[in-house]
């Protein structure tokens, strides 16, 4: 499951240019005495980790060992720093594991660049993740912590050895005041697609485990890539977000490919299920920020996402670096900080009194207080508006709900958190009827 995004990647290439390129790249030759030293301390790593079996923190240990075992086994060493970089994370893993050892963690309360992991349940692999910890947390103050989830850029040559390096030297694009940054690896280079996807929400329920989070001011964030994976997540699963906020990426497949020629169309019939602007209108239930560079081809995903918003009579709020490439500009920066800051203080509304709904698929089938529970038809379009009538017109008992495409629905409002008039018997109104 480690090589799928690079198998993925693969035949996206061959498809699209009908070009053979391995991806990742062939790895540099590691001399025979490196060799031996890294062999030498993943055994010793690998002996300690074995003591540890027990313990819900091993995942922050055998971070580093996998790291190092996937570079030498899949030859995924692509400079000669990395081989320097590689003999550092040993030492770090030893570090932790004599910690842990001792019945401490002092990680798991540190402020500043943290790696740490967890075991994916689709394969019982070790994945990574880092943490921007601000210096104001406290794993003891009565305080839930703003979240940012941020998603990276594509980037060949990104090891696992690349991304814990990476995680330690740099806080990243955003580091928000009283803010914890996650960034996710996402195995490689897949947009956080597939197998990608489910890393995510294991990682971020892992921080959860950890850390005090607040689950009304989780942003989701990237910039390329990343910004797709903002793109996916942000209208795939709108209602549980404060903000989105995608820079450049992509968010369809036949414009960004170019294709000249369409391929079935069973398969362009599955590009409901990936591509985001054929979600669009979800974005209605969260705040949309998009970021591109004034002469960046990458506003291309911008362009169509603004076009599909603006066809469900939505604006979609875009901030232009000028002059600038397929990067940040430093003021754009800073405006995008003032309105995601003021966004992610006032919070996501969990129950709010109108909520619109698309989806092609009961994979993703639920926004806010409403979930899809059947289709009428499979991979065509189904909506669902729903809305809490105004107290002057018809009282809080009273639900309006409008359908297409869709045979069955729940309406499912938390503790403490349904906007109804508890002591009137609810009606809803359903298509009508």
């Amino acid at each position: 499951m480690k090589r799928l995004s690079a198998v993925f990647l693969l035949c996206l290439a061959t498809y699209a240019q009908n070009t053979l390129k391995p991806i990742p790249a062939i790895g540099i030759e590691v001399p025979a005495a490196d060799r031996a030293e890294l062999e030498a301390g993943l055994a010793r790593l690998g002996a300690a980790t074995a003591q540890l079996r027990k313990s819900p923190l091993l995942p922050d240990v055998l971070i580093y060992q996998e790291a190092v075992r996937y570079a030498l086994q899949y030859n995924e060493f692509f400079k000669p720093a990395e081989i320097a970089a590689a003999k550092k994370l040993l030492q770090q893993g030893e570090e932790r594991a004599a910690q842990l050892a001792a019945g401490t963690s002092p990680w798991t309360t540190a402020t500043g660049l943290i790696p740490r992991g967890y075991i994916s349940k689709i394969d019982g692999s070790v994945q990574p993740y880092g943490l921007v910890v601000p210096p104001t947390y406290s794993p003891t103050a009565p305080h839930r912590w703003r979240l940012d989830a941020w998603f990276h850029g594509r980037d060949e040559a990104l090891s696992e050895v690349n991304f814990l390096t990476a995680r330690q030297r740099s806080p990243g694009e955003f580091t928000p005041p009283n803010t914890i940054v996650l960034h996710l690896y996402g195995r490689f280079c897949n947009a956080n697609r597939f197998a990608g996807e489910v890393d995510f929400f294991e990682a971020l329920d892992a921080v959860k485990r950890q850390y005090a989070i607040d689950e009304n001011r989780t942003l989701v964030r990237g910039f390329s890539m990343g910004g797709a994976s903002a793109w996916g997540f942000g209208t795939h699963y709108a209602g549980l977000w404060a903000a989105v906020a995608p820079g450049a990426g992509f968010s369809e497949t036949k414009d960004f490919l170019k294709l000249k020629e369409l391929p079935p169309e069973w398969e362009q019939k599955l590009w409901h299920l990936y591509d985001a602007a054929d979600y669009a209108a979800n974005l209605y239930n969260v705040p949309t920020v998009e970021y591109h560079g004034e002469i960046d081809p990458q506003q291309q995903a911008g362009d169509v996402m603004e076009r599909a918003m603006s066809a469900e009579g939505m604006r979609l709020l875009r901030i232009t670096g000028p002059q600038t490439p397929h990067r940040y500009h430093p003021d754009s920066k800073v405006e995008l900080d003032r309105i995601l800051n003021a966004i992610a203080d006032r919070g996501r509304d969990a129950y709010p009194r109108r909520v619109k709904f698309t989806t092609w698929t009961l994979a993703y089938n639920r926004m806010k207080w409403v979930a899809i529970d059947s289709l009428a038809k499979h991979w065509e379009r189904a909506s669902l508006v729903a809305e809490i009538n105004d107290a002057e017109i018809a009282g809080d008992s009273v639900i309006t709900i409008a359908t297409a495409n869709v045979n069955a629905f729940t309406l499912e409002m938390g503790p403490g958190g349904c906007p109804l008039d508890a002591a009137r018997q609810p009606v809803v109104t359903v298509d009508g009827q």
